[in-house]
Parts: C-alpha cells; sequence; structure tokens
C-alpha cells in the first residue's frame, strides 16, 4: 500500500510535505546586535514562563533599519520583588489593571510605536539572547479602519 498521496497537499501556496526534501534549513537563531531600534506592538498578553512564573509579555516588531522584521519579547514579571516595576513599566501603555492585563492587546485599530534600547546579555550556558532594556512609547497612533469597527454595545461587538 502506497501512502505517498494520501494526505492531500494544498496547492499554490507552495508549502506540503512534498517540498521538504527541495526546502533549505532556515538559519540558526542570532540575536539582534545591541543598539537602539524603533518598533511597534505586535502583541501583548498574559501568559506563564517556562519556569511557571506569571509574566505579561511584550511582542515587539522592528520597524527600521537592517533588522526590520525581526521581533523582540519582553516579559514582565509578577513576583513580590518585580511586580512594582512592572506596574511602573505597563503604565504608558495603558495596562494598569488586572482588567486590562487580561484583554487582547492593543485594541483593535490601534498601534503604539516604541523605541527600544536593546542589548546583548550571555549567560552561564553561554548562549546569547537580546534583553530590552528600556522601551520608551514613541507614538500610539488609532488607524482609520478602526471607525469601521462594530461600537462595544453592538450587536457581535466587543464586550
Amino acid at each position: 500500500m502506497n501512502f505517498n498521496n494520501a494526505i492531500p497537499t494544498p496547492s499554490g501556496n507552495g508549502g506540503g510535505i512534498s517540498n521538504f526534501d527541495r526546502a533549505t534549513a532556515a538559519p540558526e537563531f542570532q540575536p539582534i546586535p545591541p543598539g537602539v531600534y524603533t518598533a511597534r506592538v505586535v502583541r501583548g498578553e498574559y501568559t506563564t514562563a517556562k519556569t511557571g512564573s506569571e509574566v505579561y509579555q511584550l511582542k515587539f516588531e522592528i520597524t527600521d533599519g537592517p533588522q526590520a522584521g525581526n521581533t523582540l519579547i519582553r516579559m514582565f514579571f509578577f513576583s513580590e520583588k518585580a511586580i512594582g516595576y512592572t506596574k511602573r513599566d505597563l503604565a504608558p501603555f495603558g495596562l494598569t489593571t488586572e482588567e486590562k492585563l487580561l484583554s487582547p492587546f492593543p485594541d483593535a485599530g490601534r498601534e503604539y510605536l516604541v523605541r527600544l534600547v536593546v542589548a546583548l546579555q550571555v549567560k552561564d550556558d553561554g548562549i546569547r539572547r537580546n534583553d530590552i532594556k528600556r522601551i520608551d512609547v514613541v507614538k500610539v497612533t488609532d488607524s482609520p479602519a478602526a471607525a469601521f469597527l462594530l461600537p462595544p454595545d453592538a450587536e457581535g461587538g466587543p464586550k
């Protein structure tokens, strides 16, 4: 029995297992060079770190220069020692209550542009990682598309 054609591959998108043998492996991960970068907030979300700690993470996409398109993540912890810093650092994004931390971020149609100061860290394991040392909110814009969103009290709109 031949199972080579048992699972159809999607056509037209270049994907599928039939392309595996021809594919070139992606390069190994490399952190971006230390520096100051302009970026936008892609997403913020409450989650759990690998250690099991509760964290809020912001994902940024660099928008300018040779590193444009690369993403960085900054995690904010809720431990007794860190929570005051977390509250201070998330306030410029309007993330000032538990309710806001548990809601989708950024709001639909809103974009946060930031300036990131990025350092390079080398841990005891020898692995090089980026560390966001500073985040400055440069500009907050509402997309013209936001005017087309349903109001919160409309049927089918956000609750």
